[in-house]
């Protein structure tokens, strides 16, 4: 695909990478439901002990996905072009589904057990390295960026990137929660950046789907499938 900044990685580039992967870690789900209960029930180094534990779980699943999408491609062009379609309808509709997201966002919070922060940091690497959606997520996000040329150093700042965007994302709420003790303090805070990262992520995808409609062989890749 002949994506305007594929191939030769910029700012935009760098930047549009960076957004998609805030966009994904500040999704609610159990990753937020693990923090936000650590940090009420054990405090900050706790939750800063999962965020960072997670991180290194979301880096795992990222460095997988950068370059086994490399393989992909040499061995099978149109399984690839098929992966940047669906990912980037994938990405349109996550866009979609934060913009249009209420205020109160369901996070499944059950306070846990105080434990040592080893066991905090055990249950943030587990539950990201266990959610089978965030191999989902790095597929459908990076198959838009990685190429077949990619330098290896491309494919590890992609990895980095993911990592340390979680990672901080995630200390960032457990600095809140646990200086608030409250979720809704929180939610109140993130509403406005679920909005102002959710569109920018839309016209990402948005021009992703455009070009794809436009270069994607659809003849060859309906004969591959049927």
């Amino acid at each position: 695909m002949d994506i305007f900044f594929q191939h030769n990685p910029s700012v935009l580039y760098w930047g549009s990478v960076t957004v998609a992967c805030l966009l994904g870690a500040m999704s609610p789900g159990p990753s937020l439901a693990i923090v936000v209960n650590h940090s009420l029930s054990q405090g900050r180094f706790a939750g800063v002990c999962v965020a960072l534990a997670h991180g290194v779980g979301i880096g795992i699943f990222a460095f997988l996905t950068a370059f086994g999408l490399v393989i992909a491609v040499d061995k099978n062009p149109l399984m690839f072009d098929v992966i940047q379609i669906f990912g980037s309808v994938f990405l349109f509709f996550m866009a979609l589904k934060l913009l249009f997201a209420p205020l109160e966002k369901t996070a499944d919070i059950v306070v846990a057990m105080r434990s040592s922060p080893m066991k905090a940091a055990r249950d943030g690497f587990l539950i990201a390295l266990l959610n089978p959606k965030i191999l989902f997520f790095f597929t459908a996000l990076f198959s838009q960026f990685v190429r077949v040329d990619s330098q290896p150093w491309e494919k590890m700042v992609l990895t980095c990137i993911a990592a340390g965007v979680d990672a901080l994302w995630y200390i960032l709420v457990a600095l809140i929660i646990s200086q608030t003790g409250s979720l809704s303090a929180f939610q109140k805070n993130s509403w406005w950046l679920d909005k102002i990262f959710s569109l920018v992520l839309f016209s990402i995808a948005f021009y992703f789907i455009v070009e794809i409609s436009q270069t994607a062989d659809f003849t060859a890749i309906s004969e591959w499938l049927f």
